[in-house]
C-alpha cells in the first residue's frame, strides 16, 4: 500500500444520507416549536414563528451547504500508509493532514454501525496515546486488510526500537 488511496465512491451516499438525517432532525425541532406556537399565548406567537423560520432557513441553507460538499469531500480525502508512518490528508481550502507514526500506534478498530453495512463499509479508527485518528468509509475487505497492515507494521516498529 505505498501510493495514495481515495475513499470508495460508496461514501458520498452515506455522507448524503448523513445530511438528510440531519435536515430531518432540524425539521423536527421547528414542528416542536410550531407544536409550542399553537399552544401559546397571543403574545408568544410572533417570536415562536420567527424562531421556527429561522431554524428552517439555516436547516434548509446547512441541508444544500453538506449537500454540495460531499463531492468536494470526496475528491480531497486520501490516505497514505507506508512503513513508517499513515497520513491522512483532508480539505482544500483548509488543509488537514495528520501524520501517525506507525511506531506509536497502540490499536485498530474497526467500526461498522447499520448505514455503514448497508453499503459494506467500515470506519478505521487508529489509536494512539494521543488520542485516535479515522478512515471513514472503507470497504470491509479493504478495512480488514489496512487493520492488518498497520497492526504488522506496529508491531514490527516496536520490535526494532
Amino acid at each position: 500500500m505505498d501510493n495514495i488511496k481515495k475513499l470508495p465512491k460508496d461514501v458520498k451516499k452515506i455522507w448524503r444520507l448523513s445530511a438528510t438525517f440531519d435536515f430531518v432532525i432540524v425539521l423536527l425541532v421547528m414542528a416542536a416549536f410550531l407544536f409550542w406556537y399553537a399552544a401559546a399565548p397571543v403574545g408568544m406567537k410572533n417570536t415562536l414563528m420567527t424562531i421556527s423560520m429561522i431554524i428552517l432557513a439555516f436547516g434548509i441553507l446547512d441541508y444544500i451547504f453538506e449537500l454540495a460538499l460531499v463531492e468536494y469531500r470526496w475528491n480531497f480525502w486520501t490516505y497514505y500508509i507506508d512503513d513508517r508512518q499513515v497520513e491522512l490528508h483532508h480539505g482544500f481550502f483548509f488543509r488537514k493532514q495528520i501524520i501517525i507514526p506507525i511506531a506509536r500506534v497502540q490499536n485498530v478498530t474497526l467500526k461498522q454501525g447499520p448505514i455503514l453495512r448497508w453499503k459494506d463499509l467500515q470506519k478505521v479508527n487508529i489509536v494512539t496515546a494521543a488520542g485516535h485518528s479515522e478512515i471513514s468509509g472503507l470497504k470491509t475487505d479493504e478495512a480488514d486488510n489496512l487493520k492488518e497492515i498497520i497492526m504488522k507494521l506496529a508491531r514490527e516498529a516496536r520490535n526494532d526500537i
